[in-house]
């Protein structure tokens, strides 16, 4: 048997790629603490809109930490029964903190009964914007009765700095007001 050390080497360079700005890959143990501050991260604002956000845009519920916000919006004042819409899931690192790119950033949506989704799951080709600073996605909704519909949004992402990476598992979910 021949061992082709090509394909072998490129898949070890891979796997030990991690973050392009040189920081190591995301572990999901052994975290050293004492070399910064986690007080920031504790720090989350469950409901505060996004601030990037103009006063005039619908505002949906985000997470903010020291090092990212999450934010889910309506891309649109209301939604009709029958009418396709999109609800936007942005992610933004804060101060040094940038979105790990070769991570594997997923979006697992779920919607309550009288909201149909075309995706249940958003990944990286799925973006529209894709980027250290940020990544957002469109998510399509076509809602199928009248009143207010949760639509749930688990993301999985990694936050690095130089020195550090951060494997992070978020919950959005916001209420759909359908006329």
């Amino acid at each position: 048997m021949r061992i082709r050390p090509l394909p072998l080497i490129l898949t070890l360079l891979t796997l030990l790629a991690g973050c392009e700005r040189g920081a190591p890959a995301p572990q999901a143990a052994e975290h050293d603490h004492s070399k910064h501050d986690h007080a920031e991260h504790l720090k989350e604002a469950a409901t505060a809109p996004a601030a990037a956000k103009k006063s005039d845009e619908p505002a949906g519920p985000s997470i903010e930490t020291g090092s990212f916000l999450l934010a889910v919006t309506p891309t649109q004042a209301g939604y009709t029964i029958g009418k396709s819409g999109e609800v936007e899931i942005a992610l933004e690192g804060r101060g040094e903190w940038h979105v790990n790119l070769e991570y594997p950033i997923r979006v697992d949506l779920k919607a309550a009964p009288g909201v149909a989704l075309k995706k249940n799951e958003l990944v990286k080709d799925d973006a529209k914007e894709f980027g250290e600073d940020k990544v957002r996605f469109l998510a399509a909704v076509e809602p199928s009765a009248a009143g207010d519909h949760e639509v749930t949004c688990d993301v999985s992402f990694a936050m690095c700095t130089e020195e550090n990476c951060i494997l992070e598992q978020r919950t959005v979910a916001m209420q759909l007001k359908v006329e």
